[in-house]
């Protein structure tokens, strides 16, 4: 499935809101520099130069006429000034972010490779996080950050943390502060946690929640071990780190109306919701959550996303709004298994002020196919998202490319992209084409996300090898 144009970002501030803030840069992820969105997505399951799982990363660069494939660029640890080689495992592309670390007007791609190992003063490391340079050609060359004492996870963000107009970065460890040399150097670091206690990080987002001007962090983390996987999502906790003038204040768990730690589940992602001139916290809760005592709400069973919306002094205590299929106004019913919301993204589609929710639910199943995946864009509001107004989007819907297949896990994977002052929707299904994996991008107007015009695109659009490279399931948060 080759397709000449994707979506166009033409709009010089970004209606995307998903894990940057509007503080450092007003077009998210411009590699080039020619006030155009990019879209940079990662195979770390890709098999390159006949090592499997060794990774890559694919981009496509923005025009005024949209994004297109002509002029596109796979970068591997074999590409010529990327550090590094390829080898089994290595994983590299997995959960990219984007921000100019440098500060010469040029989005640079950060890229972790959580299974990468390697040699660093003597010392053997494993991990590593790679940051490839834009610049007026796109991105080029690379460059490993410097190690810490702590293993690197593979979970970064970018914002600006200490408000001083330059794109710092949030790793578990704590903050490297910008703006960073060609060598990898910050101008400073922080070592702060971003988890509490004993417990992984599964995922991280950056935005203003108060509104002061100053990027904040939320992280997400969970148990190491589960010992019932019923209980997948008990002890997924969100954490919120406050950005100041002196980086980022100690970390606060949010809690719900009853006192108690909040649960999250997979993905977050920050956005203004409501239009107040705050992010909003959005999270992704994708399996059942079971604390071992019955809720008073049996609704709390079952997929759905949750809403923290941000104050002046961060984000609001007290119970999240929670929105699933079963919802009015909500196209579908809620079913076990589904995965509604196990990712989630925000941003604009319809230029009305209010940031949309983007939620994927790749395990969805209709007109008889097991795990075809949808996606749902939940509309935002003054008063914030009720469900009303949602729109669900499949491999079926007249005018989307493709057919709905069991096990193509449309929706695993999303993000927006800027167009016209408009967010569009890019969806990933890595399971298309037996694991081949797939990419779709969709038009937005004034009535929001449209399937008239979407296109979509795999493995032989890039020139890279298809087998089980699950092409689609990593986007640049």
């Amino acid at each position: 499935m080759v397709a000449i144009a994707l979506v166009a970002g033409t709009a010089v501030v970004s209606p995307v809101a998903h894990a940057q803030s509007s503080a450092v840069q007003s077009v998210r992820q411009d590699f080039n520099g020619d006030g155009y969105e990019d879209l940079a997505t990662g195979a770390p399951y890709a098999t390159v130069g006949g090592k499997k799982g060794a990774g890559y990363v694919a981009v496509v660069y923005g025009s005024a006429h949209g994004l297109n494939l002509a002029s596109k660029k796979v970068l591997t640890q074999a590409t010529a000034g990327v550090p590094g080689s390829p080898e089994a495992g290595d994983s590299f592309g997995a959960h990219l972010t984007a921000g100019d670390l440098d500060g010469d007007g040029y989005t640079d791609l950060v890229v972790p490779a959580a299974g990468e190992d390697w040699q660093q003063g003597g010392a053997a490391r494993h991990g590593s996080v790679t940051v490839l340079w834009g610049g007026r050609g796109g991105l080029s060359g690379g460059t490993i950050l410097p190690p810490t004492t702590l293993p690197y996870t593979s979970r970064v963000t970018a914002g600006d943390f200490d408000g001083d107009g330059h794109v710092d970065l949030a790793l578990a460890e704590g903050v490297r502060f910008g703006p960073f040399t060609r060598g990898g150097a910050a101008a400073r670091t922080q070592d702060i946690s971003v988890t509490d206690g004993d417990q992984q990080l599964l995922d991280l987002a950056a935005g203003d929640v108060d509104g002061d001007g100053i990027t904040d962090l939320v992280s997400l983390t969970g148990p190491f071990d589960f010992d019932d996987p019923e209980d997948i999502n008990v002890g997924h906790d969100l954490h919120y780190l406050r950005g100041t003038r002196d980086g980022l204040a100690p970390i606060t768990t949010l809690k719900d109306g009853r006192g108690l730690d909040i649960e999250g589940g997979e993905s977050i992602a920050l956005g203004d919701l409501d239009g107040d001139g705050r992010d909003d916290v959005v999270f992704g809760r994708p399996w059942s959550a079971n604390s071992g005592d019955e809720p008073a709400d049996p609704s709390e069973y079952g997929s759905r996303i949750g809403i923290v919306f941000g104050t002046a002094q961060g984000p609001q205590t007290g119970d999240p709004r929670m929105i699933d299929q079963d919802t009015p106004g909500v196209p579908g019913v809620g079913e076990p298994g589904d995965l509604f919301g196990a990712d989630v993204a925000v941003g604009d589609v319809n230029g009305d002020g209010y940031a949309d929710i983007a939620v994927g639910n790749p395990y969805e199943d209709f007109s008889g196919v097991t795990d075809a995946g949808t996606v749902t864009v939940v509309p935002g509001a003054a008063a914030g998202p009720t469900g009303v107004g949602s729109k669900v989007f499949s491999q079926n819907t007249a005018g989307v490319p493709g057919t709905a297949e069991r096990a193509d896990r449309f929706g695993e994977a999303v993000t927006f992209l800027d167009h016209d002052g408009r967010a569009d929707l890019v969806v990933g299904a890595p399971g298309e084409n037996a694991d081949a994996g797939s990419i779709w991008g969709f038009r937005s107007s004034a009535s929001g996300v449209t399937a008239t015009g979407s296109v979509s695109f795999g493995a032989a659009a890039l020139g890279t090898n298809p087998q089980l490279a699950r092409l689609g399931g990593e986007f640049t948060h």
